[in-house]
Parts: C-alpha cells; structure tokens; sequence
C-alpha cells in the first residue's frame, strides 16, 4: 500500500521542480502535486522555478524532500551537473532527480535519471525517492546542526 510509503506526521512534503520549459511547467506542475499528494497519501507542495540560478536559491533557503531537474540549462556558469553537485553541497540526504526528454543514464551526483513523463503512471517511479526520506532528514539536521 502506497499511502505507507512516507511517514511524514503532520509535516507537509516538498518537492522542488526545475525546468527551463514553460510549457512543461504547466503540464507537470499541477500534475505532480495531484499525483504525488494522491500516491503518498500525504499533502504535496511543488515549488516550481524555471532557472539553474532560480532553483539554487530556492534550494538554499528551503528545506526538500525531492528535486527533480531538468537535463541541462541555459547557464553556461551553472550547468545541470554543477547545479547537483551545489544542492548535494547544501544537504547529502535530499533526493535529486533529472527528467530528460531524452533517453539517458544518471549522472554520477543524481539519484535518479528519468524520461520526462507523459502520463501519470510515468510519474510512479518518483514515489520511491520518499521512502525514508524523513528518517534521513532528521538524521543529516541533527549531525549538521547538533
């Protein structure tokens, strides 16, 4: 049963969702959190931006239980690669995921490579990047912080 998957309590999950293409935002975004929220049985909040730049500060300034980028972006000074390896920088334990509209393999700093979906189903595979990821969570905070 999938409605076991996150054990959150009454904390909200958070997604960071990054992508240069307007038109995917408006397909995946609402689509994500309708999906996602359905799927954990837990509230989803999508915060969606659209730069490299753009989602290093949001990633900076919040706290993820998931990011999902795009493949590549338009920044010559902070690629898709680099754009990882700063959100890895921030905290080990967030899970980062690259949506590609190409068939590709994950990059070495990425937890995940998938082909950007095109239906629901598609959208399955993130529900395993959640599992555990509070325990993770708490544990990275309190060896950074306590």
């Amino acid at each position: 049963m999938l409605n076991s998957v996150v054990q959150t309590g009454h904390k909200k999950i958070k997604v960071l969702f990054s992508h240069e293409n307007k038109r995917i935002h408006s397909a995946l975004v609402p689509v994500l959190s309708d999906f996602l929220s359905h799927e954990l049985g837990e509230e989803v909040e999508v915060v969606s931006r659209y730069t490299a730049w753009e989602t290093l500060y949001a990633a900076t300034d919040n706290v993820f239980d998931l990011v999902i980028l795009a493949d590549n972006y338009r920044a010559e000074d902070l690629n898709a690669t680099e754009l990882v390896r700063q959100i890895k920088k921030l905290d080990q334990s967030i899970a980062v995921v690259q949506f590609s509209s190409q068939d590709q393999t994950k990059t070495k700093l990425s937890d995940g490579y998938l082909k950007l979906p095109k239906t629901r189903q598609e959208l399955r595979s993130l529900t395993h990047f959640f599992r555990g990821a509070q325990d993770l969570r708490k544990r990275s905070k309190s060896a950074k912080f306590g």
